[in-house]
């Protein structure tokens, strides 16, 4: 009676309340929630730093990173200074281009070439040019000087033929004027014979044809003696290119010694001096900077900082509560909460669980937890990528291992069920 007396608003009014006390019912009755563990702790890392030292060491000159800076391959760290690296360079290298012309003077007397051909390797050096026009005045000079002694002794050689041409020209006389006494003798002999004549005229004519062979032999030992001349001189001019030439090899020989040595003491200062510049050997991110000071002094083989590469793989080491050990096992997904990057939305990276200890652990404080260790997964690394996120050692992390779903009932229930059970085990 009341009811059929109530206004049908009340009545509207009681229907919805009912309704929604029904479907609220429902709602922590059916509806999943997912449940999840919360584990805190930092970033590690996984693979091995890379640890950058410097061999020799010296007096920081420049510092061009700082803690935390992100660098690629190839790019300044630390520039050091070495007063005594750069002198012994500036003496080899001083030496090396002495050498280098050197050689390749030798190189070109030893061929007989007009010019000298020098190496490409010293075209950026200091003084390059001086050195070569010394090495270019030294080959003009001597190959003068050879040249010089060679035309003199060719003009000796000349000097000699024109006396054998000359002395055979008198002997050839001589000769033509013995063939003439003899006839001249056979003609006188034959009136001797018919006794038309004495014997006065052919005596005289014997005394000169005596006389003439006598000049005539005196003649071609001269000109023997002229020949030998010859020969000697032109012994001489061999001797000299000979002599030359052996002299220039054991030059060269020498020189290129020389300059073996002087390149394999250069090359090893020179990759000294590149050191000097200390560069990244990776992409990365820099860590455990021991340097602050510049004029600061560097011991040999000291550790100067470390990078973390690009392409390593973070881990998150956690403190998982002994309470969620039931429901946290290896293997679950996670989310991942970075508090460091400072952004006002709250970015969520995709994790997973890849190792809990098996038996608990105490804090410093003496509180109980199980070691967790979780991973970013790929996706989550193309997020940290996507938003130019960087994972540093040490950043705090929270982990969030999702265990699974339960109702609002459940969640309400729990602590009575979890009660009526101890009680039933007690009895």
């Amino acid at each position: 009676m009341i009811l059929k007396n109530e206004n049908p608003t009340i009545r509207f009014g009681i229907f919805i309340i009912f309704l929604l006390v029904g479907v609220f019912g429902l709602w922590i009755g059916l509806a999943p929630l997912h449940s999840a563990a919360v584990a805190v702790g930092k970033v590690s890392v996984i693979s091995n730093k890379k640890t950058i030292q410097h061999l020799e060491g010296g007096v920081i000159d420049k510092i061009y990173v700082k803690d935390g800076d992100h660098v690629k391959i190839g790019d300044p760290l630390v520039e050091i200074s070495n007063a005594m690296l750069d002198s012994q360079m500036q003496i080899l290298r001083s030496n090396f281009l002495q050498n280098s012309t050197l050689v390749s003077r030798l190189e070109a007397q030893k061929d007989d070439a007009k010019t000298i051909t020098f190496s490409d390797e010293i075209d950026g050096f200091e003084d390059a040019s001086m050195v070569k026009n010394a090495q270019i005045t030294i080959f003009n000079e001597q190959s003068k000087l050879l040249n010089d002694e060679i035309d003199i002794l060719n003009q000796r050689i000349a000097q000699l033929q024109k006396q054998i041409s000359g002395t055979k020209a008198v002997a050839k006389a001589k000769e033509e004027r013995i063939t003439s006494i003899k006839e001249e003798m056979k003609e006188w002999q034959k009136l001797f014979d018919e006794q038309l004549t004495d014997k006065v005229r052919l005596r005289e004519l014997q005394r000169e044809e005596t006389t003439l062979k006598g000049d005539l032999a005196s003649l071609n030992a001269e000109i023997a003696k002229l020949e030998v001349q010859i020969t000697e001189t032109k012994s001489q001019i061999v001797f000299r290119k000979t002599s030359f030439k052996e002299d220039i090899l054991k030059k060269l020989e020498v020189a290129k010694n020389d300059l073996i040595n002087v390149k394999e003491k250069y090359k090893a200062l020179k990759d000294q001096s590149n050191r000097t510049l200390l560069k990244s050997p990776v992409d990365g991110t820099i860590v455990e900077l021991q340097l602050h000071t510049i004029g600061g002094v560097i011991r040999p083989g000291e550790k100067v900082m470390s990078i973390i590469p690009s392409e390593t793989d973070f881990i998150i080491e956690a403190k998982l509560k002994t309470t969620d050990i039931d429901t946290v096992s290896v293997g679950l997904d996670a989310d991942i909460r970075f508090s460091a990057f400072n952004t006002q939305q709250s970015h969520v990276i995709e994790g997973k669980v890849i190792y809990i200890s098996a038996d608990s652990l105490e804090d410093q404080r003496g509180y109980p937890y199980y070691e967790l260790k979780a991973v970013v997964t790929k996706e989550g690394m193309k997020n940290l990528q996507n938003n130019k996120f960087f994972l540093l050692p040490g950043m705090p992390a929270e982990v969030i291992i999702k265990t699974g779903e339960r109702t609002v009932l459940n969640y309400f229930l729990k602590p009575f069920t979890d009660m009526f059970k101890r009680a039933f085990n007690e009895e």
